[in-house]
């Protein structure tokens, strides 16, 4: 059986060979400060915010003891500067689900990803210094 912990460090690994994108543009949630420093995203690249949340368990069958199952979603919201175009975006949802779905490892299974157009976003950071539009590209996991 994986643990939560287990499959957290399991998808890490995975998000952490994506080479669609340059490493210093993916922000992972509640990043360690690099070199005491926040994350910045770029002003006029394409950037990444990935968090993955655990779900609920559910039993999945039934024999000398229940058998169950944990679910979760791995959440990649995608930016780019605004009035760019939505072609870029799309390129890049089309590569994170293309090294995500369907990944298997271990007790681990990567199932189907979604990509969602989520429109113009100016609440990250000061808004009034920076406007993005965004995809996001959400993928389901189930662990055991």
């Amino acid at each position: 059986m994986m643990t939560n912990t287990q499959a957290l460090r399991a998808i890490m690994a995975r998000i952490g060979t994506f080479s669609g994108m340059s490493k210093e543009h993916i922000q992972l949630a509640n990043n360690p400060l690099s070199e005491g420093k926040q994350f910045e995203p770029p002003e006029k690249e394409l950037w990444a915010k990935v968090t993955v949340s655990n779900g609920g368990k559910f039993i999945s069958g039934i024999g000398e003891k229940p058998c169950t199952r944990t679910t979760g979603i791995v959440f990649i919201q995608l930016f780019a500067p605004l009035n760019t175009g939505t072609d870029s975006l799309s390129q890049l949802a089309d590569k994170w689900v293309e090294h995500l779905e369907f990944y298997k490892k271990d007790d681990l299974e990567m199932r189907e990803a979604s990509v969602i157009d989520a429109g113009h976003s100016s609440a990250i950071g000061d808004p009034s210094s920076m406007s993005y539009y965004q995809y996001n590209v959400n993928v389901a996991y189930v662990v055991n």
